[in-house]
């Protein structure tokens, strides 16, 4: 591989400064795409548009794994569009409305539900989003507080669990890592160890009830939450939506029992079929169950004369091209992860940062690395990849512990997968919640920063105890800061009566 040096990380760099300028996702992405294809032409125009057309986001849709995730994204957009326009999330969020009768309450709800899907972050995001929002806008919060709470249960409940695919893939690396050096371990054992290390992951969770009990923010979100509460609610509607009407409870609640018992059954057959559940099992699944529930919407709301059977398809047809726009930022935003991989984006930003510590010090550096390749890239996996066979040989060789490092490396690429512009589960909070997906960023990050200084000095107390308990002093660091950090904003925004 060619040695960009400086050059690797222009890419990288540029998406992320566009992505928060000129408030465009995709011209930030497709300008960070071309100066990508570039940089690996040597700025040769005809290679370079050759390139993007031949080798471009064109060539992401040959990927199964991807073209699986955008034929699931589109199938779950027109079900959530079918369920909404029927007038059952209206009425699902009348019926929550009277027991989540207080922001406490809703973000409460918001948070253990996002929880209970843990088995797919981007599912998490499309279906909270659309059935809390209203409820959001009720008791007058911000939409960047829901995008919030969405973001940090998606991806930090998916880390964490050992039989959907984020697990599986992250033990595939765990056991190649030890076998690399002679050392072969059973995966799964290893990476239920490797849980209590997982801090930033533990941590995000755990700030979203805080946050909520106390009920106060600080920094952007502060600023979010107060204009929320100062602007007259006022209903936006798009040009192109009809209104919609409140409908019976049923109308969403067959639905939702037809997509989690299909999605039951179609887990345990495959877990029986294969004794695992992998991510292309996963996937097909998800689009399965969601294609039986929209099927079965159809025809109940043909049934229930709610909408004519052709009604009901089209609305079904319309959902999933309100999402091609999101296509689009994935479709670049994998692309530019390949590109940073053809650059060694990765491997640059870990040379530049990699330099002789103290061993109690090298998960926290571990961890400051991971973070920095996963914000410039948004891809969590990828910095897996890159991280976990290198922490597992560097700890045993400085005599730090691999399961620490392998921690901080997976809560490395966690932070980048939870804040960076160009994350897909960040676009998907983004958009999910109909917030400006810059805003989102601009008030999550600060948060989201905090938490990772807490998971560094966690992983240092980690390193020296060894103890997987380091996470309770971690939890009681991270509400330190946080009362802090409030209690400075209040001091410096004075309350009016």
């Amino acid at each position: 591989m060619a040695d960009y040096g400086l050059l690797s990380i222009v890419p990288a760099v540029l998406a992320l400064i566009l992505a928060f300028t000129t408030r465009h996702v995709v011209l930030a992405l497709g300008v960070a795409v071309i100066s990508g294809m570039l940089i690996l032409t040597k700025g040769h125009p005809v290679d370079t548009a050759l390139m993007f057309l031949s080798d471009g986001p064109f060539t992401q849709l040959a990927s199964g794994s991807n073209a699986q995730i955008i034929i699931v994204i589109t199938i779950i957009s027109g079900f959530i569009y079918l369920v909404e326009q029927s007038g059952g999330m209206a009425a699902f969020s009348t019926m929550a409305t009277r027991y989540v009768s207080s922001p406490l309450k809703a973000q409460l709800a918001t948070w253990a539900t996002g929880i209970g899907v843990f088995f797919t972050d981007s599912g998490n995001s499309l279906i909270l989003g659309p059935m809390f929002s209203p409820i959001y806008n009720k008791l007058k919060l911000s939409k960047e507080k829901l995008a919030f709470i969405i973001d940090s249960t998606s991806s930090p409940i998916c880390v964490l669990i050992p039989i959907i695919s984020w697990g599986v893939y992250s033990q595939g690396l765990i056991e190649n890592a030890f076998d690399n050096m002679g050392q072969p371990v059973d995966g799964f054992a290893t990476f239920l160890q490797v849980i209590p290390y997982q801090l930033y992951a533990l941590l995000a969770l755990f700030s979203v009830p805080v946050y909520a009990v106390l009920k106060k923010d600080w920094g952007p979100m502060a600023e979010a939450e107060l204009q929320a509460r100062q602007q007259a609610e006022v209903s936006v509607q798009s040009a192109d939506d009809q209104p919609v009407k409140s409908g019976r409870i049923s109308l969403i609640v067959l639905p939702l029992a037809v997509l989690f018992g299909s999605l039951i059954a179609l887990f345990t057959y495959n877990y029986h079929l294969h004794g695992t559940i992998n991510g292309p099992v996963i996937r097909a699944s998800l689009g399965t169950s969601y294609l039986i529930a929209s099927v079965t919407a159809i025809a109940y709301y043909a049934y229930t004369k709610t909408m004519t059977a052709s009604t009901a398809f089209n609305t079904f047809v319309s959902g999933m091209q309100r999402i091609m726009l999101i296509l689009v930022i994935l479709l670049l935003a994998w692309t530019l992860g390949d590109i940073c991989k053809s650059l060694g984006t990765g491997d640059y930003i870990s040379q530049v940062m990699n330099d002789r510590l103290p061993v109690f010090m090298l998960p926290a550096l571990i961890f400051i690395i991971g973070s920095f390749i996963s914000v410039a890239t948004g891809s969590s996996w990828g910095t897996f990849a890159i991280l976990i066979p290198i922490a597992v040989p560097v700890a045993s060789a400085l005599g730090a512990d691999p399961l620490i490092c392998i921690g901080a490396a997976l809560s490395g690429g966690m932070l980048g997968d939870h804040s960076s512009p160009i994350s897909d589960t960040t676009i998907l909070s983004s958009m999910s919640t109909g917030c400006d997906h810059v805003s989102h960023v601009r008030t999550q990050f600060p948060y989201a920063i905090l938490t990772g200084v807490t998971a560094s000095i966690g992983f240092m107390v980690a390193e020296i105890t060894r103890s997987p308990y380091t996470i309770v002093l971690a939890a009681v660091l991270q509400v330190a800061l946080i009362v802090l950090m409030v209690r400075r904003q209040a001091a410096a925004t004075p309350v009016t009566a």
